[in-house]
């Protein structure tokens, strides 16, 4: 009995080996060159480039899938997932008008995209998965960066009679991550911190990076006032009174009365303005000119800047950037 079970075992041992082997292909010029472009896209970090090296029908899925996720928890009145992917300041409406690139690329600005560059990709094998080919594939990098070849997977999908990278696992597991608040994307205060301390040599060993400190009454003054004058809707106080006098010189009478215009005439202008006050309200400044600047870091929250900028004029807070 017992020299039966491993005369069974064996057999289905040969019938895998076999089995796998035959579904192994040789890997195809139209193939390598998919591959190729899509490591090279994300070596570049380039998140524009990358979109455009994947499957359409592949950013299709992604965006459906994330838009349902989020109507769904709108329905409910949350917001959580939509803040991990996109930031406070980007609502729902903006999001569902985003095309599969933009919300693919507005996505991976949170994500971790690494990939070696490669002078030449020489295929080893193909692996049918149902509708996709796993490629296995050996990199040769440039001259200066080592003669160590790098294996690499990447999975296609049939695009026409060539070839297109679907979206990379690791990258799909990223943005699980992210919707599961398995990770957290880091804070404007925290990225302050941290942009002096990671070792970039530009920043020498004996000077301390900038601390960022709490805002003070007279800040968080400004921010409440600027605010309640946008939930009102007067839009030309909002530009008028709280705006930089230094700021204000540096604009034409035309511009102005079309900034106000146009916070007049769309919500989703004064939700922006709202958003960014309400964003920097919560957010550690760096004091700069003696205290006089206060500088924001406010990349990654959804808003069209990647920072928010204070100064005191006269013993009074305006809004300079």
């Amino acid at each position: 009995m017992r020299s039966l079970i491993i005369k069974c075992a064996l057999a289905f041992v040969v019938f895998l080996s076999t089995a796998m082997a035959a579904s192994a292909e040789s890997v195809s010029g139209s193939q390598e060159r998919a591959a190729l472009d899509l490591l090279a896209a994300i070596a570049t970090g380039d998140t524009q480039a990358v979109a455009f090296a994947i499957h359409p029908s592949e950013l299709d899925r992604l965006r459906i899938m994330i838009v349902q996720r989020l109507r769904e928890e709108a329905a409910r009145g949350e917001s959580v997932i939509r803040v991990r992917l996109f930031g406070d300041a980007t609502p729902i409406g903006e999001i569902e008008r985003l095309t599969s690139v933009n919300l693919f690329r507005a996505i991976a600005r949170r994500l971790t995209l690494r990939a070696r560059p490669y002078d030449k990709l020489d295929g080893l094998t193909a692996v049918r998965d149902g509708k996709f080919v796993h490629v296995v594939l050996k990199g040769r990098q440039p001259p200066d960066r080592g003669r160590v070849e790098v294996v690499e997977l990447v999975t296609l999908v049939p695009y026409g009679k060539e070839w297109k990278a679907a979206i990379p696992l690791e990258i799909e597991a990223q943005i699980d991550d992210l919707v599961a608040g398995r990770v957290r994307v880091p804070s404007s205060s925290a990225a302050a911190v941290g942009a002096g301390s990671v070792g970039t040599g530009a920043t020498s060993s004996n000077t301390a990076p900038p601390i960022p400190s709490r805002n003070t009454p007279e800040i968080l003054n400004l921010l409440d006032q600027a605010e309640k004058t946008l939930v009102e809707g007067r839009c030309d106080r909002y530009y008028r009174d709280f705006l930089s006098p230094e700021l204000r010189r540096t604009l034409s009478g035309r511009t102005l009365d079309a900034l106000i215009a146009a916070c007049n005439r769309s919500i989703a202008t004064r939700e922006l303005l709202i958003a960014a006050l309400r964003i920097v309200r919560r957010t550690a400044p760096v004091f700069e000119e003696g205290g006089s600047r206060a500088v924001y870091d406010v990349e990654g929250q959804g808003l069209p800047y990647d920072r928010y900028v204070l100064e005191r004029v006269d013993g009074r807070w305006f809004i300079a950037e």
